[in-house]
């Protein structure tokens, strides 16, 4: 009898390859239109923005006749002629205050390569600045006038942490990818382009006129698209997820409108809850304008992106596995599993949010204490109303985003009934 040939195990592979890249070509499409939106966003936004020179302490000023320039440069410590800091008996934690005379040899700028001395001696304060020694790394503040290239003014402004910040930066990002690996890579690309979006288009869109709260709504629905396509390209997983964490973010605004009206406050009674808000106040009077309405939900929205983008891919990964385990569940049957399971993320991400408003603002919660301010003075604060509103609005969105997701993940994912 003879023996049939064994099909060929290489004819499989290309069609396996075909199928999964025929697979990806609707998340590929979508994530190249994302881009090109992001692309024209970022030329567009960053062409001819509109800057307050009295805000911004680099540029070129007019002085008694005179052009000015002002930059930030490098520069090293190579010697210090009188020092006065020592302990300040006032400081129970043993900060030293005092001034120094110093002279630096400067590594950027005009004039590198020169050693001068600083015009004014560095004042060392318990809350303000530190002591520096010989070889030290800092950053000066160089005024010199622009006709003549002389140095009008030499001061220090901080220790050059640059080299010091991508060091931080590359710790995390090691991290992320020893830890996370390729998904890890795929999340990293997504935080970039969130905070390109978030930074380098929003604020010169804004800066233009943009309102704040459509502008905002419409950047984090593109950075969660954009991320979510990024790591899971188009299944109904990630659809899932995309609408989930949409209708959370439209919920947080709603809610942070509502609060806002039940508590009579608006954007601008961040003037009060000293922010810089009252920098922006005086952008908006010299002329240019920018819509201060708006930025409290703004925030809410940007603040609660992550949250709501975490709770909603958790959660339609969890109904999508259950649907995988058991094919026979029908949509209540997931849509009752995703509630129990979005419940018990409900009870630690907003005790985890909470604590997390707590944690960034606990100088203000110890402050708020120590003034021994009555219930009635301290409810009835613009500054008490701000903070509630912008803490329990994002948690809400991520509460509501719960619900949402579950039934959008089990009609998806559902076995349909007849």
């Amino acid at each position: 009898m003879k023996e049939k040939k064994a099909a060929p195990v290489k004819a499989a592979q290309p069609r396996g390859f075909l199928q999964a890249l025929r697979r990806s070509v609707p998340a590929i499409i979508l994530l190249l239109v994302c881009l090109g939106v992001f692309l024209y966003l970022l030329i567009t936004a960053n062409r001819n923005v509109p800057f307050y020179a009295g805000s911004r302490e680099e540029g070129e000023y007019r002085s008694g006749g005179n052009t000015i320039r002002v930059s930030v440069e490098r520069a090293e410590v190579v010697n210090i002629s009188k020092d006065t800091v020592s302990p300040n008996p006032n400081s129970p934690d043993g900060r030293e205050s005092g001034s120094q005379l110093l002279l630096v040899r400067l590594k950027s700028g005009t004039h590198a390569g020169e050693t001068l001395p600083l015009s004014n001696p560095h004042f060392v304060g318990i809350y303000t600045s530190e002591k520096v020694s010989e070889g030290d790394s800092i950053s000066v503040l160089q005024a010199e006038n622009a006709d003549t290239g002389e140095i009008v003014s030499l001061d220090m402004k901080n220790y050059d942490r640059s080299g010091l910040v991508w060091l931080v930066l590359g710790l995390f990002l090691v991290a992320v990818v020893i830890v996370g690996g390729r998904t890890g890579l795929k999340s990293l690309l997504g935080l970039f382009l969130t905070v390109v979006t978030l930074i380098w288009i929003f604020i010169p869109l804004w800066l233009k006129g943009a309102q704040p709260v459509p502008l905002a709504f419409g950047l984090c629905v593109l950075v969660a698209v954009m991320s979510f396509l990024i790591l899971g390209g188009t299944s109904k997983k990630i659809v899932c997820a995309i609408l989930g964490t949409v209708a959370g973010m439209a919920l947080a605004a709603a809610f942070s409108a509502l609060a806002q009206s039940i508590l009579r406050i608006d954007s601008y009674a961040m003037y009060d809850a000293g922010s810089d808000f009252a920098d922006l106040a005086n952008f908006q009077q010299r002329g240019f304008g920018v819509h201060l309405d708006g930025l409290l939900t703004a925030g809410i929205i940007i603040s609660s992106l992550g949250a709501v983008m975490d709770v909603a891919m958790s959660l339609s990964s969890a109904v999508g596995e259950l649907r995988a385990v058991n094919p026979s569940l029908n949509w209540k049957d997931l849509w009752k599993s995703g509630m129990h399971i979005g419940r018990d993320m409900v009870g630690t991400m907003t005790n985890t949010l909470i604590l997390a408003f707590v944690g960034s603002s606990l100088v203000l919660v110890i402050r708020l204490w120590m003034q021994g301010a009555s219930y009635l003075s301290l409810t009835s604060s613009r500054y008490l109303s701000v903070e509630l509103v912008s803490a329990l609005s994002a948690s809400i969105g991520v509460i509501l985003a719960v619900p949402l997701t579950a039934i959008i993940g089990a009609v998806l994912f559902g076995k349909k009934t007849h």
